[in-house]
């Protein structure tokens, strides 16, 4: 699978989801693809993009409670595109 940067962790909340800033603003990528680290164990799912055009954050909720403890502000995170042919529903033609 191809992993893009996505950016370095700026917090995180309260509620324990993790707010990355991310590293280039023209390319974001799509809700609900994995987040991974730099030993592309996977981190979290992407569940939200906030913030201002010019300088977005990223919403990212852990896949476990613990993991938020591992992580300084700074890391660096990256995201999985999804593999070739993936499809997320199924879709239905019009006759």
């Amino acid at each position: 699978m191809t992993v893009r940067p996505l950016g370095s962790v700026s917090h995180i909340t309260r509620s324990n989801y993790i707010i990355v800033k991310l590293s280039k603003s023209n390319e974001l990528p799509h809700i609900g693809v994995d987040i991974v680290d730099a030993n592309n164990e996977v981190v979290g799912k992407l569940i939200d993009i906030i913030g201002p055009i010019t300088q977005p954050f990223a919403v990212v909720r852990p896949i476990k409670p613990a993991i938020t403890s591992f992580l300084k502000p700074s890391t660096f995170l990256f995201y999985r595109l999804p593999r070739k042919g993936y499809k997320k529903g199924k879709r239905h033609e019009l006759q």
